[in-house]
C-alpha cells in the first residue's frame, strides 16, 4: 500500500517535530520545510498528496505558498493553520483554494479527522 505523503511547513521546529510524530504514527509519510521558500523547493521533487502549512512564516508565508501550490500543482490540497484566524483570512484562504484551515494551538485529533476527510471520496 502506498503511503499518503504530507509536506509539513512551519518555522517553529517544535511544531514540525510534533507534527511529524503525530502524522507518522497515523501511517503518513512526512517531509518537512521550515518556511514557504523551502517548501516550494521541496514540492518539485517530493510531490506531496497534501500540504499542511502555518500561515505566518518568514521569507514566504502560508498564503503565498498556497498561491504557489495552486498555480503549479492545482490538484494538491492545502490546509493552513494559524493562531490568528480572522474571518477575512478564512475568506481569502478559501478564495485562493485552501481545502481547510485549522486553529492553533492544534487539536491533533481534530486535525487528523480533517486530513482523513481530504482523502475520503
Amino acid at each position: 500500500m502506498v503511503k499518503i505523503r504530507i509536506l509539513v511547513v512551519d518555522d517553529d521546529e517544535t511544531t514540525r517535530e510534533t507534527l511529524v510524530e503525530v502524522l507518522q504514527d497515523e501511517g503518513y509519510e512526512v517531509a518537512l520545510a521550515a518556511d514557504g521558500l523551502e517548501a516550494a523547493a521541496i514540492l518539485s521533487t517530493y510531490q506531496p498528496d497534501l500540504v499542511l502549512t502555518d500561515l505566518h512564516m518568514p521569507r514566504l508565508d502560508g498564503m503565498n505558498l498556497l498561491t504557489h501550490v495552486k498555480n503549479v500543482y492545482p490538484n494538491t490540497p492545502v490546509i493552513i493553520f494559524t493562531a490568528h484566524a480572522t474571518l477575512d483570512f478564512k475568506r481569502e484562504a478559501r478564495r485562493l483554494g485552501a481545502r481547510d484551515y485549522l486553529n492553533k494551538p492544534l487539536n491533533f485529533e481534530a486535525m487528523l479527522v480533517r486530513i482523513a476527510q481530504v482523502f475520503t471520496p
